[in-house]
């Protein structure tokens, strides 16, 4: 990963544009692909059992989205200079793949769901099949929240939407007239920075990677 870090083109891939919420993208893109590639992680089985959806088009998807991550490192290898359009390539192969999987959970599930509603209610394979439908599906850990009109919020969009309205109407400050503050005007400006592959080489050389995960401090002292 530290060769990944120090080799990443940076200026030309995530500083390129003036926009400061494209560089964070784009830089927030780069970190999680490193983390995709060089950290472990523990994958679940790929028999047809694990994933009875994963179609030939999921596996077609799949076979374009490696073919293209090898093009790409290939092309960081070599410092080519088609390398933006490998990394264009790579990331549509991969929204792609995301979407095959999710076009075909749908579809195995909507096969379910046409498959349940021709079976006696009741039955033992009415369970079954509400069983195969409800392990598609992630259980909220919130309960329905009440908004101020008495409905109900059910979705984790708008349970999030209705925190951020409580949060925003706890916060407000009863001013009266008062009239705001005129703050002046400095006359001073941030100057620009560079983040440098050797400057990001030299903080990950210095990284302990034999370092036990947890807070740097006693528990003790945390509670002092």
């Amino acid at each position: 990963m530290r060769h990944f870090f120090a080799s990443y083109p940076w200026q030309r891939v995530c500083f390129s544009s003036e926009n400061p919420s494209s560089c964070e993208e784009a830089i927030s893109e780069v970190v999680r692909q490193a983390m995709e590639y060089f950290i472990p992680y523990s994958d679940v089985p790929v028999g047809s059992s694990a994933r009875p959806w994963f179609n030939a088009d999921c596996a077609e998807a799949e076979k374009r989205k490696h073919s293209a991550f090898l093009c790409w490192v290939d092309a960081r290898d070599r410092k080519a200079p088609d390398l933006s359009s490998k990394k264009r390539a790579f990331n549509h192969a991969a929204k792609s793949y995301k979407k095959a999987l999710r076009k075909a959970r749908f579809d195995r599930i909507s096969h379910i769901g046409q498959k349940l509603s021709a079976q006696p209610s009741g039955s033992r394979a009415f369970w079954s099949l509400a069983k195969s439908v409800e392990a598609n599906f992630c259980r909220p850990t919130l309960p329905p929240l009440v908004r101020p009109d008495g409905t109900l919020a059910h979705t984790a969009r708008e349970k999030a939407g209705l925190f951020a309205s409580l949060f925003a109407h706890n916060s407000r400050l009863d001013t009266g007239s008062a009239t705001p503050p005129t703050l002046s005007h400095c006359g001073t400006s941030m100057p620009e920075f560079h983040i440098r592959n050797k400057e990001v080489l030299r903080a990950l050389c210095r990284l302990d990677v034999n370092k036990a995960s947890g807070p740097d401090v006693d528990e003790a002292d945390v509670h002092e």
